[in-house]
């Protein structure tokens, strides 16, 4: 039996299959062995770089605020790892101290966060914030001219500005806060109705009180910031009917305006120091 020429063709082009195949093989292996091993050193060279510019630089050259460090600064190879470190410590501080840090240390820790440290440090002395009471007993309103009168209601004079009550780089005149500086301001007020059944029986049912707190500024006339009212029914065997009214918000006021309080009937404002009270502080 004779066999064809090309009979002995696909063993071996199976050989040089198999052959391609294992060579490929170790090319790739030893391919990956050596970036393995390149990446290894690139790696141990970066952190021995680090490791040498934490190493070899001051403590406060490391916490030194990045926005000082001009141009030249950031050609230094060590820059960015300074850097890179200052973010990580400065968001760990914020995180886990920022309501510990004492003020023995602040001196020390504004230069590493001047930031954090000004916006969160108090100023006790430059403080604007006044709270007047009133002086348990009734209050009372001076005559009026009712042509000169430009606001509704009966305005409070009988604050108290001695404890519990404070003025703290506030001043009142006449029953009105002097705002001392331009600014937004929290501003509230708190009044304490009491009506006496025996003594007023027939306004017994369906009362109406009235709060209203207003701005004195250049314009002609008071301007109304605040105005609250409810209507209640008090039964005629109790001794006495109890309401009281609380309103607050913030205003933008400017030096030398002046704020006062005024109710709907003064006759029936009880002036407990802790139940009537007026107040306004300095927010920003």
């Amino acid at each position: 039996m004779m066999f064809a020429p090309g009979s002995h063709s696909f063993p071996l082009c199976g050989l040089v299959l198999i052959l391609a195949v294992l060579l490929q093989s170790v090319f790739v292996a030893v391919t990956y062995i050596y970036f393995t091993n390149e990446l290894k050193q690139l790696r141990e060279t970066y952190m021995k770089s680090n490791i040498a510019c934490l190493s070899g630089a001051d403590l406060g050259d490391i916490f030194h605020s990045a926005d000082s460090w001009d141009g030249d600064g950031r050609s230094d190879p060590c820059w960015e790892v300074k850097s890179q470190l200052q973010i990580l410590i400065k968001k760990i501080l914020l995180k886990n101290y920022k309501s510990e840090i004492s003020a023995a240390v602040k001196g020390k820790v504004s230069e590493i966060l001047p930031l954090a440290i000004s916006q969160n440090q108090e100023h006790p002395g430059h403080a604007i914030a006044a709270h007047v009471t009133g002086n348990n007993q009734k209050a009372s309103s001076p005559p009026q001219n009712t042509l000169m009168k430009k606001f509704t209601g009966h305005k409070i004079h009988g604050w108290k500005s001695l404890k519990p009550s404070f003025l703290h780089n506030l001043r009142i005149e006449h029953g009105e806060l002097v705002i001392p500086k331009s600014g937004f301001y929290y501003v509230y007020s708190q009044t304490y109705f009491r009506q006496d059944s025996n003594r007023h029986p027939e306004e017994g049912k369906g009362k109406q009180l009235v709060q209203q707190i207003y701005k004195v500024a250049n314009y002609p006339d008071p301007i109304l910031l605040m105005k609250n009212a409810k209507t209640t029914c008090w039964s005629k065997d109790a001794e006495y009917g109890l309401q009281s009214i609380y309103q607050g918000g913030v205003f933008k006021l400017n030096e030398n305006d002046r704020i006062f309080v005024t109710v709907s009937d003064i006759s029936m404002i009880d002036m407990d120091e802790n139940a009537t009270f007026f107040g306004a502080f300095l927010v920003v």
